[in-house]
């Protein structure tokens, strides 16, 4: 299990070392999955064949994990018996073996802490081992460092290092190949505690007896054909034994890659769990339930798709300054921290254009989402169609940063108002204006009810001629009154908060930005008829919200994404297969995993995000 730095402790691992339990193995072999998998599989066959005895199957006993597993307490106390077991360990050296939580590390920690640096021979397979004399260790600072951390202080005096690293291809890394023999003669012999002449020796005499036997066995072929018909049925027998022992172990094995691979699935659903970006959640549940459909991780994603988020819309890495919505849901635009205007089909979660460099500070949708008004921080105006076109010339004003814009559903007017000082409304067509409005006391807010009616703070204005009259109660039975009888189908902010009308007057939110903004949790919005909390997923605090006519919120956050939501937005029904829900996920994320964030969490594995269908 790879733990985010924070392996468990291998000495309280079960079993508990025991100094006087039996030895299964002479050797343990530790080695690195990823980049000493060939090594290993060649000094495992070099240990069990030099200087074996002529009537023993194998010279030593050897204990090498074939699987990719990953750490986890299950699993560690199963390797770490093996490893009390055994006599020798023999360390392979190379760059991954010296990740702090892969199993390398563990191993090593658990056999200098019970058994000490006597029974140890290191192997070098890649990268370099450099011994520092003045400090008597090594250097840790190296290139390509291919010592485990656990080894730096352990030693004290030079160790002997047997080099393996110009052995590569699958000839060299062969006992025929004599370089490649000498060299696990010299690592044959640490382990059997013999010098390698000595073992070499043993070797050659091994060899000749095998031969001697291989004659006798020759000329035992000539006996009778009664001799001939039991060797043939012995054989045969041996063979059905072979092959029911290589079935039992290939079912073995196979139970073990399927263990490993639901504990990465459940290692991958616990990762998503705890991640606070949402659309990482989602992407590593998704891959979570594609590496495995475990219960944790069928319930992780279900989680995660079931909110009231439609999508996560990324138009940077900056904060989300301003976000605006029409008011048919159809556009959304959003103003990043350095002044950038970019504009998304929420309907199919893509970009419609930018991002622009306008050092904008706000911006504002006509009803239908054709035509955006975009405030720069020099006073500028611009229009812009929803493909980013401008139209017209851009056009001076006096609104600026703190201040306030507001765009008419038929984008025939517009208003301004700066920091300080009264509002003025703009014919757009003919560039005039067409009234000028007090600054009112306490909050200021400034959206169009109609053409003809502004709400400026808490009133009401009658356009032209400055008439003003107080907006109705936000709570109480005045609601539906309030929809039903002055504004009709249009969203408007009076200072409480946003108000959001259906077409068919039976629709009211109201979003208190008090209660959002700067929290790491749902808006709420209610009435005193009707209450509704969107469940949205955020990373971060929410900087700006809007929401649409038909229900649509869009939150912008300190951490760069747009938030989609939908109150009453139907979930996953249960029952819905791990391929749907992972299809929710990936179009939900609106994008694939990186190949930096791939690599913190399935390092063994090849980047193939199972999110294809998105950038």
């Amino acid at each position: 299990m790879e733990t985010d730095g924070r392996p468990p402790p291998p000495i309280a691992a079960d079993p508990p070392f025991d100094p006087d339990g039996p030895l299964r193995y002479d050797a343990f072999i530790s080695y690195s999955w990823t980049d000493a998998k060939a090594h290993a599989t060649a000094v495992n066959e070099a240990l069990r064949s030099l200087a074996r005895p002529a009537e023993q199957i194998r010279a030593l006993e050897v204990f090498l994990d074939r699987s990719a597993m990953r750490v986890s307490p299950e699993l560690w106390r199963e390797v770490a018996g093996h490893l009390d077991a055994s006599r020798h360990l023999v360390l392979l050296l190379s760059p991954a073996a010296t990740e702090r939580s892969s199993w390398v590390s563990l191993e090593v920690q658990r056999w200098l802490a019970t058994k000490g640096a006597g029974e140890l021979t290191l192997v070098l397979v890649a990268g370099s081992a450099v011994w520092d004399a003045a400090r008597h260790d090594f250097d840790h600072g190296a290139k390509d460092n291919a010592v485990p951390p656990a080894l730096w202080g352990a030693l004290g005096a030079r160790p002997r290092i047997i080099d393996l690293t110009g052995f590569r291809t699958e000839a060299e890394l062969d006992l025929s190949h004599p370089p490649f023999r000498a060299r696990c003669l010299e690592l044959a012999a640490a382990v059997h505690g013999e010098e390698p002449a000595v073992l070499e020796a043993l070797e050659h005499h091994e060899r000749a007896s095998e031969q001697r036997r291989q004659a006798r066995t020759r000329s035992v072929s000539r006996f009778t054909t009664a001799a001939l018909v039991l060797t043939v049925l012995v054989a045969v027998g041996g063979a059905v034994y072979s092959g029911i022992k290589l079935e039992q172990t290939g079912a073995s094995e196979r139970a073990a890659r399927e263990r490993q691979v639901r504990a990465e699935a459940d290692r991958l659903a616990a990762r998503a769990t705890g991640s606070a970006a949402p659309d990482l959640r989602l992407l590593l549940a998704a891959q979570a339930a594609h590496v495995s459909a475990t219960a944790e991780a069928l319930h992780v994603l279900r989680e995660s798709v079931a909110d009231d988020v439609e999508a996560y819309l990324h138009p940077g890495t900056q904060p989300v300054r301003d976000v605006a919505l029409s008011a048919n849901g159809t556009r959304v635009a959003t103003v990043s921290g350095d002044g950038e205007v970019g504009a998304w089909d929420t309907g199919a979660h893509r970009r419609l254009f930018g991002p622009l460099r306008l050092d904008a500070y706000a911006v504002e949708w006509s009803d239908d989402g054709t035509l955006l008004i975009v405030a720069s921080r020099d006073g500028t105006l611009r229009f812009l169609r929803d493909s980013g076109e401008t139209v017209g010339q851009p056009a001076q004003g006096r609104a600026a940063p703190g201040g306030f814009i507001a765009l008419s559903g038929d984008a025939s007017r517009y208003a301004l108002a700066p920091p300080e000082g009264p509002v003025t409304v703009w014919d757009r067509t003919g560039g005039t204006p067409v009234a000028t409005v007090p600054r009112p006391e306490g909050r200021m807010q400034l959206v169009f009810a109609s053409p003809d009616a502004l709400v400026v703070g808490s009133s009401l204005v009658a356009l032209p001629g400055g008439r003003s009259s107080p907006v109705p109660p936000t709570t109480g039975p005045p609601c539906s009154q309030l929809v039903q009888d002055v504004y009709g189908p249009h969203a408007y902010d009076a200072g409480y908060g946003r108000f959001v009308f259906g077409e068919e007057h039976d629709l009211f939110l109201q979003e208190h930005p008090r209660a959002f903004g700067g929290l790491e949790e749902a808006p709420e919005f209610r009435c005193a008829y009707r209450a509704k909390r969107l469940k949205l997923t955020l990373a971060g605090r929410a900087i700006a919200v809007d929401v649409a006519s038909t229900g649509l919120a869009a939150a912008g956050t300190s951490t760069g994404l747009v938030v989609l939501a939908r109150s009453a937005r139907a979930a996953p029904p249960d029952g819905t297969p791990a391929t749907g829900l992972i299809e929710a996920a990936c179009a939900k994320a609106g994008r694939s995993l990186t190949q930096e964030e791939w690599r913190a969490a399935l390092p063994d594995r090849a980047y193939t995000p199972v999110c294809r269908s998105v950038p």
